[in-house]
């Protein structure tokens, strides 16, 4: 059973994709099933070339940026211009022409039976040619991390090709500024929100230089930076816990040592590991209460996070 009325937002975050905007623009569909409206916006992140202008001849909204804001906070843009669209579902597409537009009926479908609130395009990652073993190796093991930490079944965490419900708009917080992709994965599981994955095209490109970091190396620290960031943010029990636990565990070893050798050795134990260890339980001590703090500020983040979602409710009301 379908919804009906249903109006559709396409945004494309892009910044210099001259070359490929053009492209991306005239593959999106202009009629779906099922959906009576469809509205492409641009939003431009400080382009100093022709993106702006050529989006703008293609019939496209565009809102563009005096400074370069980064994906996230573009991201974070285009949610609220599509809950100021009275959007039902938007579809997030990259501008640099690596997603197949013509994939946007399968991403959406799933949202259109309301089986789920958010779906992920998964990518073919071992057939793109321009991605080295190391890329691939990496993407891949990176889904596996969040697929862990999230709970849920993610096949491809870095796809940026992906379609959000209402529900999922009206709950969704933005605070990284690198990217959006794992921290709406890691709020969808704590927002009790249904993400599905289906596989979608990409289409054949150059090997170019990433926009968002420099080198692989780059991309892992970041990824890892945020990943930790809101593990902490959503499961700071669970983080601060697990590492009072270590510190408890190396400083009841550390204390094992020192009796050992205070006892065999008529009271001459070693002194340096007595040290160590009260320090390091100390150190576990602290983590656990920053762990009941930060359950806590839990508790008070959730609260706030209902009051939000009620006015965004009250103010986006179709």
């Amino acid at each position: 059973m379908y919804n009906r009325s249903m109006k559709l937002v396409v945004q494309i975050p892009c910044f210099n994709e001259e070359a490929n905007i053009e492209s991306v623009l005239k593959n999106i569909p202009n009629n779906i099933d099922n959906i009576d409206e469809i509205k492409i916006i641009v939003l431009d992140d400080g382009s100093t070339d022709e993106t702006p202008q050529i989006a703008k001849k293609m019939g496209a909204k565009v809102i563009s940026s005096n400074n370069k804001l980064g994906l996230a906070n573009t991201f974070k843009t285009g949610i609220i211009q599509a809950l100021e669209e009275n959007a039902d579902i938007l579809v997030n597409i990259d501008g640099d022409n690596q997603y197949n537009p013509k994939d946007i009926k399968k991403l959406i479908e799933p949202i259109l039976q309301n089986s789920c609130d958010i779906v992920i395009g998964t990518r073919p990652i071992d057939k793109i040619k321009t991605f080295s073993i190391f890329k691939k190796i990496l993407q891949k093991l990176g889904s596996y991390i969040v697929k862990v930490i999230s709970q849920i079944d993610i096949q491809d965490a870095a796809s940026g090709y992906r379609a959000y419900s209402k529900k999922a708009l009206l709950n969704i917080n933005i605070f990284n500024s690198f990217s959006h992709t794992i921290e709406t994965i890691i709020q969808a599981k704590n927002k009790n929100l249904i993400i599905k994955n289906v596989n979608i095209r990409v289409n054949p490109q150059k090997n170019r230089k990433s926009k968002l970091f420099k080198n692989n190396f780059d991309y892992i620290f970041k990824q890892a930076k945020t990943t930790i960031r809101f593990f902490i943010i959503y499961r700071p029990v669970k983080f601060f816990t697990t590492l009072a636990n270590i510190f408890l565990l190396t400083g009841m070893i550390l204390g094992i040592r020192f009796i050992y050798y205070y006892i065999m050795h008529d009271g001459s134990g070693h002194v340096q590991s007595l040290i160590l260890c009260s320090i390091v339980i100390i150190l576990a001590f602290l983590l656990y209460m920053i762990a009941i703090l930060g359950d806590l500020f839990t508790i008070n983040r959730k609260l706030l996070e209902d009051i939000q979602l009620e006015l965004r409710q009250k103010k986006y009301k179709k």
